[in-house]
This record gives structure tokens, sequence and C-alpha cells, in this order.
């Protein structure tokens, strides 16, 4: 029976990426640094979770795995997690521990937009964490993919926004034109399983969007739209969008930083789709919403 392990399989797209994985004969090791966090797939058959610690020999826990899935990532930085622990240190010793395992197939979901010269540390460092696997993964075939935003059921973007314009009568909407290219989580899910053992893929990466692009501003308003709800959105300049982020970053809560600020402004949209070589039909989010608001 084959073996898959995954990193950050109690998240967003690992939960939908597991549920699909079920489906199938395979043996799946769910590697997570909190046991509560993956509750929710306690009921997934096959399913073995792993409990990462400071002493947890990851070369010795991955030996036997087939294909090792990254899907970790933050968006916030803490005290006790910088972007470069999360999305490159940690990598690179992931990737390391895979090939010295003698894993054969390494699968990472980085993020669209991923560059060494990027605005933001978040970017330069999903970047760096590319540069690991390319460098670590001597003896194993590595794929990346670096999709633009994700929706579905859970995400934390689309569904944020949803609930604000549930209940805001006036949203103060920071960096309007931003753009995006979202892409629905079932279609990143397929895309990754398809690559599991096509050769074509092999030491590639890969830039994942959805159908349509759209700004910041037209996604809150296709949002208010699907819920027949008239919301006054006032679209912040640059300046201004700042200013409302510094007050922002003192909250407990923290919702959006000043770094990714910085990433929004460059455009989160791909100038070749690759998406398309793994499906010739992606979701809409408007296909999505339309779902979404008919169930309340």
């Amino acid at each position: 029976m084959k073996v898959i392990s995954v990193f950050g399989g109690s998240g967003f797209l690992g939960s939908e990426l597991i549920k699909s994985l079920k489906k199938k004969e395979i043996q799946i090791r769910l590697f997570t640094r909190n046991k509560l966090n993956a509750n929710h797939l306690k009921v997934v058959p096959r399913l073995e979770i792993i409990e990462i610690t400071k002493k947890t020999n990851l070369k010795k826990a991955l030996v036997g795995s087939d294909i090792v899935i990254d899907l970790v990532g933050i968006l916030h930085e803490s005290k006790s997690e910088s972007f470069d622990d999360i999305h490159a240190k940690r990598l690179k010793n992931i990737a390391n521990a895979a090939s010295g395992a003698g894993v054969k197939r390494f699968i990472h979901v980085g993020a669209l937009g991923s560059l060494k010269n990027a605005p933001s540390k978040y970017l330069q460092s999903k970047a760096k964490g590319e540069h690991f696997i390319r460098q670590e993964c001597i003896k194993c075939t590595w794929t990346i993919f670096k999709p633009s935003i994700i929706f579905g059921p859970k995400d934390k973007f689309i569904n944020l926004f949803y609930t604000m314009v549930k209940y805001l009568p006036v949203i103060l909407l920071i960096s309007p034109f931003a753009k995006f290219q979202p892409i629905y989580v079932n279609d990143v899910v397929e895309i990754i399983i398809k690559s599991f053992y096509d050769k074509k893929t092999f030491n590639k990466s890969y830039d994942l969007g959805g159908p349509k692009i759209y700004s910041f501003f037209e996604i809150i308003k296709l949002i208010a739209l699907f819920q027949k709800r008239r919301v006054w959105i006032l679209p912040l300049s640059n300046k201004i969008s700042y200013i409302m982020v510094r007050i922002i970053e003192c909250l407990p809560l923290k919702i959006i930083t000043r770094d990714n600020l910085k990433s929004m402004s460059i455009d989160n949209i791909t100038k070749t789709n690759d998406a398309y070589q793994f499906k010739p039909r992606l979701k809409t989010l408007d296909a999505y919403l339309t779902t979404k608001s008919s169930k309340g």
C-alpha cells in the first residue's frame, strides 16, 4: 500500500486533500505540531496523526513514505514564528529529511508571486523555501504549485469578507485595486493528485489561478451581489490603506499587516495559467457564491 505523508494536512487545503485521498487505497501520515488541530480528520480511514516535537526525527518518521506533500504556510509572523522559520528553514529540514529517508516524490504548495526580490517578507520567504526544495531534493523528484488565493467552504479570505458584507453596512476597503485570480480548493486538490505520478510534472513549478481575474473591489461587489445586500464599499487610497493597517495591527486579532499590504502591491495573477494543463474547466468564484448564497 502506498504511503503519503502530509505536512499542513489539518488546514483548509490539507483537510480537503485528505478527504479526497481517503477514497483511495493508501495510507496517510499527517504531520502536525498540535494533534488537536487534526481532530476533525480522525474518522478518515488509514490515517495516522503524528505530532511533531523538538525531539522528532523527521528522517526516521518519513521512512517508507512514497510521497511527501507540504502545505504549511502562515500569513502573519509572530514572536515565536517568522516567515523564514516556517516557509524556508522548516521546509529545508523536511526536504532534506525526505531525501535522506529515500522518498521518491516531493510536492509543495507555495504562493503565486514568490520571488527573491518580492516586495514582502512573506513572498520572499516562500521563494527561499522553493530554493531549498530544489537544493535538498537530490534523490527525489519535486513539483511546486504556486496558486493565487484559494477559495472554498472554510477559506479565510472569501469567507471573512462574506461575513463582513453580511453584517456591516459600510466596508473600508484597503488596496481596492489589487488583483487576484481565485482558484477553487477542489480544483487545486485534483491538480495535486493528478501530479503524483505524472512524469511531465517532475522537477517543475506551476502557477495556478482560477478562470477569472478580479480586483479586490470587484470581489466585494460580487459577494454583495450574491447576498443581495446593499453595502457601501469605500475604496481607500494607498496612503490611507497604510494608516488603516497600522491601526489594525494594534488589535489583538491579526487580520492584516503591513507585510500583507506589501504582498498586495503586486497583482496576484498568472501570466500563463498552468491550471489548464491539468483541468480544462475550473470553477468560478461566481458559481461558488451562487451555491453558498443559496444555502444562506
